[in-house]
């Protein structure tokens, strides 16, 4: 097959979503496939890199994601285009799309494609899609969703209301609609006349960890960013309760490594609680090696979503402490690989117990069972193989 995939995420930005889309590229090349990328970049230039081809384009009126921080007003002066943008055109890469949607046409008049692979977050990738078909370009368009589009949660009821009207034709002329749980396929389905729907989670990629190793002091830890109602207010505050009772060890560790924004912690835990700076991956994964808990936080209200880390998390062989709503989809992800724990982040009693049993692992030296062969499965190389036949059936029935 001959592939494209345009999307704003792509390394060197660093974050989930690129690594979603890195690894589309990377398993989709090593099957065999030719693979281009249009993909947002901090400078104009075209790249080869593990077999496949990248041509990265600037956004001259919002280029964020890459700007030095030290930048100063030109940071800010980009920050305001990309936030004007989404407001006037629910998109903050509109003026990107302009110059991805002619290179995409360039290269598709070179060379026809089978698949156009687009993302979302923000809407340009779809929006080149549309632009495509209605240009009478023919290609088997994945529209890759990931999360929510319009029932995201932070959006206010105007932007959602307009970006419904756009989500519902995305569905309709989509031929495939990937995302990464049942609940978020069942939830676009609503939406639309068809079921061309096919789940793809996130998932990790390293070799699994399968030794033991414990921290001489009970160490807890975060890896990654505190998001919106995801704060970790109600775990300092238990675990401050617990260290006050003696149920806690009183020289536990807290690293929280990573997050933008200091956070405010209790007195009491004030010596436990270490907050790090944010690492490059590849240390991070070396990090979770070094915690005996691996605490994920996440808001209840946004069925469906998982967390990028819950994957790294998984494959590390440490207890993951999920601070999550109980009914949805990383329960059921950790009670099916037996890798960890669930507690509502608001249910103070029972972030407690959960956290009394990691504790009693980690004295007794105790590693959980996890079942690595269905672990195995969140490889993303596995995931992407999952798309990949799918799409391989469907281009020989046609």
């Amino acid at each position: 097959m001959n592939i494209l995939i345009v999307s704003t995420y792509f390394s060197p930005n660093v974050n989930i979503a690129s690594f979603r889309i890195d690894a589309f590229a990377r398993y989709f090349s090593r099957a065999g496939h030719a693979v281009s990328v249009i993909a947002l970049g901090p400078r104009d230039e075209t790249v080869r890199r593990d077999g496949y081809t990248v041509h990265y384009l600037e956004d001259h009126f919002g280029n964020y994601s890459f700007r030095d921080p030290k930048e100063g007003l030109r940071g800010i002066a980009w920050s305001l285009s990309s936030t004007l943008q989404s407001r006037l055109m629910l998109d903050s890469r509109a003026m990107w799309r302009l110059r991805a949607c002619a290179k995409a046409r360039e290269l598709l008049d070179r060379e026809p494609v089978d698949v156009l692979l687009t993302t979302y977050g923000p809407l340009a990738p779809h929006m080149i899609a549309l632009r495509l078909r209605k240009k009478g370009y023919k290609f088997h368009w994945v529209a890759d969703m990931r999360d929510e589009m319009s029932d995201h949660p932070h959006h206010s009821l105007h932007i959602a209301r307009r970006l419904r009207r756009v989500e519902r034709i995305v569905l309709r002329e989509a031929d495939l609609v990937t995302t990464v749980s049942r609940p978020l396929v069942d939830q676009f389905r609503r939406l639309c006349g068809h079921d061309r729907f096919l789940e793809v989670r996130n998932g990790y990629d390293y070799e699994e960890v399968r030794d033991a190793s414990f921290q001489p002091r009970f160490t807890l830890g975060y890896v990654g960013r505190f998001y919106w109602e995801s704060r970790p207010d109600n775990l300092f505050e238990v675990l401050a309760e617990m260290k006050r009772r003696g149920e806690i060890p009183s020289d536990f560790r807290f690293r929280i490594v990573g997050n933008h924004l200091r956070l405010v912690v209790p007195e009491a835990i004030r010596d436990n609680v270490e907050q790090e700076a944010e690492v490059p991956h590849d240390e991070a994964l070396a990090i979770l090696r070094q915690l005996d808990v691996l605490v994920m936080i996440h808001p209840t209200g946004r069925r469906g979503v998982y967390t990028g880390k819950v994957f790294d998390y998984l494959a590390s062989n440490k207890p993951i402490l999920a601070l999550f709503d109980p009914r949805d989809v990383v329960a059921d992800l950790l009670a099916e690989t037996r890798a960890g724990f669930v507690a509502d982040k608001d249910d103070r009693e029972g972030v407690r117990r959960k956290i009394l049993e990691c504790l009693r692992l980690w004295r007794d030296r105790e590693v959980l069972p996890r079942d690595w062969e269905k672990i195995r499965q969140y490889r993303r190389k596995n995931q992407v193989g999952i798309l990949l036949k799918h799409l391989e059936a469907t281009l020989r029935r046609h």
